[in-house]
């Protein structure tokens, strides 16, 4: 009985053509001969995953073999351990080993056939290939993100093997410092700079500073994505600033200057005579700066009337006093349910 491709790679005959692609480069990765040295039932099995991976990521060949059951024997899937002719089956279809993603450190076809057969055969890719952009998370005090700060990153990526220049190779061996891949993991320490007015979870990009290039290709680049702490106090609203200031009732009946405090230092605002508890005052140009305009945002406090916690007969005596200068009672006319 035939084999059926789609039981054999675990996907439904309806699989998208990526479901496909992620069956097999899992089982690839099982099935490789390199994870199961001396075992003729995982070579085997290699062997059939490369072949059904070659019809059903074929559209033509998979219409047929779903309108017949079978595709023409000479352009059936590829075996990796038969004659092959620049990196294709005599039946012509390519074989993307790229799939096993750089299974045991071989990046390409050569690798992997000079591993099979001992040595020889390696080929590279022709043209270079840019490094892979890495990611850092760091968290930063609600003030740094305001005022900008500099901080010091323990950065792990993938730089070009001293051993063997980049090569993989030495000699005809494959590099012991690498494993072949060209490549070793550096640790280093980068200066970076918190940009001022940052917000939370905006990313920083530094230029150059990922993993290196395959083949002379340029190298990728670093970016940090920095979380921004909340802070008591100080509430960020786009590039405003907003903060909760108490005063009390003689400056609110009366009028006073009392003292703000932004995140650019203290000033001096005037709270006009008969102002209620909740309304809101803005000081231009205090918030927060803006990274792309580098203007910066307002700061906008409202105030809030606190009562006297301390009891005595002066007290009662003022509220008295106070109370009749209500005209009339401050909730009248406010629903009483709906």
């Amino acid at each position: 009985m035939a084999t059926d491709y789609y039981q054999l790679l675990g996907v439904a005959r309806d699989a998208a053509p990526g479901e496909i692609k992620k069956a097999y480069r899992k089982l690839a990765r099982k099935f490789h001969p390199d994870v199961n040295p001396g075992n003729p039932e995982a070579e085997a099995r290699f062997k059939q995953i490369q072949e059904a991976y070659g019809v059903l990521s074929d559209t033509e060949k998979r219409e047929q073999y779903d309108r017949f059951g079978s595709v023409d024997p000479g352009e059936a899937g590829f075996d990796p351990f038969g004659g092959t002719a620049g990196g294709r089956t005599g039946g012509g279809v390519h074989v993307d080993f790229g799939d096993l993603g750089g299974m045991g450190g071989f990046q390409d076809l050569g690798d992997i056939f000079g591993s099979i057969f001992g040595g020889g055969g390696r080929r590279r890719p022709a043209g270079p290939a840019k490094g892979e952009d890495l990611l850092l998370q760091v968290e930063v005090s609600f003030s740094d993100a305001m005022k900008g700060a500099s901080m010091t990153l323990p950065v792990q990526r993938k730089v070009g093997c001293a051993q063997c220049g980049g090569a993989g190779m030495q000699g005809s061996a494959r590099c012991s410092s690498c494993r072949g891949s060209g490549t070793v993991v550096s640790t280093e320490r980068l200066k970076v700079k918190i940009p001022e007015g940052i917000g939370d979870g905006r990313k920083i990009r530094i230029v150059g500073k990922g993993t290196e290039g395959l083949r002379g290709g340029p190298v990728g680049d670093l970016f940090v994505r920095v979380s921004v702490r909340e802070d008591p106090f100080f509430k960020r609203d786009g590039d405003d600033i907003r903060t909760t200031v108490p005063i009390t009732f003689p400056e609110a009946y009366r009028g006073a200057e009392v003292v703000i405090g932004t995140i650019h230092g203290p000033v001096r605002a005037k709270v006009p005579a008969g102002t209620n508890s909740g309304r809101t005052f803005r000081l231009r140009g205090k918030g927060a700066k803006n990274m792309k305009t580098r203007a910066f945002g307002d700061h906008l406090y409202s105030v809030e009337i606190v009562v006297p916690k301390v009891q005595s007969p002066a007290g009662e005596d003022a509220a008295r006093r106070v109370s009749e200068l209500y005209g009339e009672d401050p909730r009248h006319g406010l629903p009483m349910g709906i």
